[in-house]
This record gives structure tokens, C-alpha cells and sequence, in this order.
């Protein structure tokens, strides 16, 4: 149906049929008209050849020549119309050639744009895997850093509440120190009294040393989802910083409405407890705000668990409220925070355990919320 170049058959061949057939058509339809005129031609010469009382033989001779000469009439017509046919033909062929190389050229350079279009389009497929590629790859390294970065702001976070958890112990055993070298430049120093202050030391060494524990297992990633206890998980987080709220003098209530197990990663969970009330811990002490005093509510309804996390702190501008989930971005000196705990926070809440984090204001202070799934 086509040829090499897509152009198709027909649209080359009817021309010519149509030329023929027309012209075939016009000549016999010219003779039949032709030989009818003649033959009425011929009746009206006999007519008057017999009025006229002339010969048969005359008639005859008369009606032979005017035959010859249709015929010749004819043959010259039919001569005229193959030479005009032809011609036309001959026209036509050199028009079609023309118009076939007209078309070869709209078609060549439509091919040859579609080529390019095909080549531009492969090109910017090529660069733009590429591009989602280098995207992906700075992502990762984003995400890097931003953990990195979180992981030692946790540890100078650690190191800080690690100093408050010791402080007191310290002083009881710097105390007893004191206590056993006064007795002992007086002499009044016995085994009962030494044993009594070597007691007292391991206590305090061992309430050291536990408190290492509790942090070095509280930063230790989970390794899988478990069910465990919001309270747990609150508590948990309560014990690592409330020697620092103390020392602070700031008041840390817990009221437990409906207590609920949950599926996640009771870690993680901590550590955004942990996080929440750090930064409202922040905020109290640079606000040097009176009676500091945060809330940690726990209740559920439904399928869901509730925990709402509260301060008297006077609340989040509302500039402040639309960005303050975003990676890097603090109110605090850039020496007291690197922006990142709340943005890892809802990350862990809503990446990792399919919950959702949200803040808003009411006439004292911030309240951060937690809704999980049980």
C-alpha cells in the first residue's frame, strides 16, 4: 500500500486511470454522437436523392465518399484525443514526480525532526534520571547529616543531664569524704563509722553507675516494633531529665487519665517525650518565667491514644507555629540548638509509628500533641 518513502500507492495511480478513463469515455461518447448525426445526415441525402430522380449507382458513390470521410474524421479524432491523452499523461507524470519529490522532502525533514525531537527527548531523559539520581544521593547525605548532627546534639544533651543526675551524689560523697577526714584527724574514727561511710559511698558510686545505664540504654536504638506502655515510655523519659527540673526548680506533673498499650518503638517514643519536655524546659528558663510548671497528660479514646505535653511558658509566636517542625529551624541561640529535635520528632511519630504530632497555643503556654494507634 505504501512505498519507501510512506506514500501510498493510490494517490499516484488514480490520476492516471482517471485521465484515461475520462478521455476514453469523451471519444466514444464523441464517436456515438458522431455516427448518429451521420446516419440522419445520410437518410435527408437519400431523401433528396430520390426526389431528385437521380441513380442508385450516383446514391451509392455519394454515400461511400461521405463514409470515407467520417472515417477519416474519426481516425483524425481518435488520433487527436491518444495525442491529448497522452500528453496530458506525460504531464501528469513529470507533475507526480515533482510532487513525489516534494513530499520526500516534507517527509524527510519531518522524520528528520522527529529524530531530533526523539533524541532531545532521550537527552532529557538521560539528564533528568541523572538529575533524580544526584537528588536522591544529596538527599541521603542530607538525612546523614541531619542525624549526625542529632546525634551530638544528644550527647552534649546527655552529657548536661548526666552532670545534674551526679551532682547530688557528688556532694554526698564529697560530704562523707569531708565527714571521714574530719573524725579521722580528731580520732574519733572507728570501724563501725569507716564501714558505715563505705556503705554509704557504694550507694552513691552504684546510683552513679546505674544512672550511666539508664542513659546509655535509653539512646540505644530499638531494633524492632513491640507493644508497650505510654506510661512506661513516659516515665522513662521523665527519670533522665527530672534531676535537671528539679535543679531548675521547675515542676514536672504526670497525670494518667487511661493508660495504653501501644505498637512501635518504645525508645524512640521516649526520646520525643524526652525531647518535647527539654525544649519546654528551654523555654521556661529563658523566659525566666515564675512558677515554671509543665503537664504531661496521658488518656485515650477509641483505637487512639492522646498525650498532650504543656507549659506555662506564654506559647509559639504564630510565625513561629507554621516552622517550627522544620529542619534546622530554632528560636534558641545557635549555641543551645541545632533546630533538628522536633523536625526527628515527628519524623519518629509519624514516619515510624504512623502517629501524628502537632503543637498549638492556649492561654498559658505550648501544647505539643500526640495521637498514636494502639
Amino acid at each position: 500500500m505504501f512505498n519507501k518513502e510512506g506514500i501510498p500507492f493510490f494517490t499516484i495511480i488514480i490520476p492516471f486511470f482517471t485521465i484515461i478513463f475520462v478521455s476514453f469515455m469523451a471519444t466514444s461518447y464523441y464517436l456515438k454522437l458522431s455516427e448518429e448525426s451521420f446516419q440522419k445526415d445520410l437518410m435527408e441525402v437519400k431523401k433528396i436523392y430520390q426526389e431528385s430522380n437521380k441513380s442508385e449507382e450516383q446514391l451509392n458513390t455519394f454515400i461511400k465518399k461521405k463514409i470515407e470521410i467520417k472515417n477519416n474524421q474519426d481516425d483524425l479524432f481518435k488520433d487527436f484525443m491518444f495525442a491529448l491523452t497522452l500528453v496530458v499523461i506525460v504531464f501528469m507524470v513529470l507533475f507526480t514526480f515533482l510532487m513525489i519529490s516534494i513530499i520526500k522532502d516534507v517527509i524527510k525533514k519531518y522524520k528528520k525532526q522527529v529524530a531530533n525531537r526523539e533524541n532531545e527527548l532521550k537527552a532529557l531523559n538521560e539528564n533528568l534520571f541523572i538529575k533524580v539520581k544526584q537528588g536522591i544521593e544529596e538527599a541521603k547525605q542530607k538525612d546523614r547529616k541531619i542525624l549526625e548532627q542529632a546525634k551530638l546534639a544528644r550527647i552534649g544533651s546527655m552529657i548536661s543531664m548526666i552532670a545534674h543526675q551526679w551532682r547530688q551524689p557528688l556532694s554526698q560523697l564529697s560530704g562523707i569524704l569531708m565527714e571521714l577526714e574530719t573524725t579521722t584527724r580528731f580520732k574519733k574514727v572507728d570501724e563501725k563509722y569507716i564501714l558505715s561511710a563505705i556503705e554509704k559511698s557504694d550507694k552513691m558510686i552504684e546510683f552513679m553507675s546505674n544512672t550511666i545505664d539508664d542513659f546509655r540504654n535509653f539512646y540505644k536504638p530499638d531494633k524492632k516494633k513491640e507493644d508497650f506502655l505510654v506510661s512506661n515510655a513516659c516515665k522513662k523519659a521523665i527519670n533522665i531529665i527530672d534531676a535537671t527540673l528539679e535543679n531548675l526548680g521547675i515542676e514536672l506533673s504526670l497525670n494518667i487519665k487511661e493508660d495504653k498499650s501501644i505498637y512501635g518503638y518504645p525508645t524512640e517514643f521516649s526520646q520525643v517525650i524526652l525531647n518535647i519536655i527539654s525544649n519546654a524546659k528551654d523555654v521556661l528558663v529563658e523566659k525566666s518565667i515564675k512558677n515554671p510548671k509543665i503537664e504531661l497528660n496521658i488518656e485515650s479514646k477509641g483505637v487512639l491514644s492522646i498525650i498532650t505535653i504543656k507549659d506555662n511558658a506564654g506559647g509559639i509566636g504564630e510565625k513561629n507555629l507554621e516552622l517550627i517542625f522544620d529542619p534546622y529551624y530554632s528560636t534558641k541561640d545557635s549555641s543551645k540548638g541545632t533546630g533538628l529535635g522536633l523536625y526527628i520528632s515527628k519524623l519518629i511519630i509519624e514516619r515510624n509509628m504512623g502517629g501524628e504530632l502537632s503543637v498549638y497555643n492556649d492561654e498559658e503556654g505550648a501544647i505539643f500533641k500526640i495521637l498514636v494507634a494502639g
